[in-house]
């Protein structure tokens, strides 16, 4: 698979901590990467601190140790769609009555909506650097897409909805409006869907599946 952005923020150390052994390495950057040749010393690692995290194994050699040293791991599939910075942005994407679409603003960050935004040090940084919309309800934030992270004009996206109003297009919407301003700023994003919803959410928006990859759970 092609290098994931936080993969690439953790070795350029803007993100995340990696550690490096003879033959391998550990990235530990919101999924954990291994990489290289697995030994000793690095799977000592995995199993005293990371059990109960999601494994990425970017190496052929990783992924044949894991599944023969964990066999009743689980383990999900997800895709990285191809990076793109021009979308399809429909027209208009209509949510209930009650619920109000806007961009994420100064006091929208402050709030940190969902963990949106803490990965940037300050709103300044977010607004120079990243992208965000939301949807209010009730003066309530229930819905918010955003750059969890930005490096060298890239954004990986990142979209939650309270699931107390999930079904109701509002993820959608805050995409559209984010991908918008994405597009008229020349901003590439990145977007790895967690699951075939997912998929097809983007894909509605334009991008296309580039690579399937696995996440280990151990048991």
């Amino acid at each position: 698979m092609n290098m994931p952005l936080l993969y690439q923020a953790a070795l350029q150390g803007a993100f995340g901590r990696r550690e490096k052994f003879s033959r391998s390495s550990i990235t530990d950057a919101l999924f954990v990467y291994l990489d290289g040749e697995p030994e000793e010393e690095s799977i000592g690692v995995v199993d005293s601190r990371f059990r109960n995290r999601p494994l990425v194994c970017l190496t052929k050699a990783w992924e044949e140790r894991i599944t023969v040293r964990y066999p009743d791991a689980a383990v999900y599939r997800r895709t990285v769609m191809k990076p793109a910075c021009r979308f399809t942005i429909p027209e208009n994407i209509e949510i209930p009555e009650g619920y109000r679409l806007a961009g994420m603003d100064e006091a929208a960050f402050e709030q940190h909506p969902f963990s949106h935004g803490e990965n940037y040090p300050c709103w300044a940084a977010f607004q120079a650097e990243g992208s965000g919309a939301v949807v209010y309800h009730g003066g309530e934030i229930v819905s918010a897409a955003s750059s969890f992270l930005s490096l060298d004009g890239e954004i990986e996206l990142d979209v939650f909805t309270k699931e107390s109003h999930r079904g109701k297009k509002l993820a959608a919407a805050c995409i559209s409006r984010m991908l918008q301003d994405c597009m008229e700023r020349g901003i590439t994003v990145h977007w790895d869907a967690q699951n075939d919803v997912s998929r097809h959410l983007a894909e509605r928006f334009g991008f296309e599946a580039e690579t399937e990859y696995s996440v280990c759970w151990l048991s």
